[in-house]
């Protein structure tokens, strides 16, 4: 039990960052539309992004398996 509230704790810190990265996104999406140069900054928040949500569907999908078993 006590394993599993750290990987929900885990969870929330990694919403948590892609919350935060979006918006990061969302500020150099802005940039590039005002002709600044922001393509290889926007690029590695994409890169992070798609890491954090990787990660984000793996606890995501232990957590489920882990209380089913639980559960049962």
């Amino acid at each position: 039990m006590e394993r599993l509230r750290l990987i929900e704790r885990k969870l929330q810190v990694v919403k948590k960052q892609r919350e935060l990265l979006m918006l990061e996104e969302a500020k150099l999406v802005r940039m590039m539309h005002q002709k600044k140069d922001a393509a290889r900054s926007l690029a590695a928040v994409r890169k992070e992004r798609f890491l954090l949500m990787t990660q984000e569907a793996k606890l995501l999908r232990f957590l489920k398996q882990n209380r089913h078993t639980i559960t049962i």
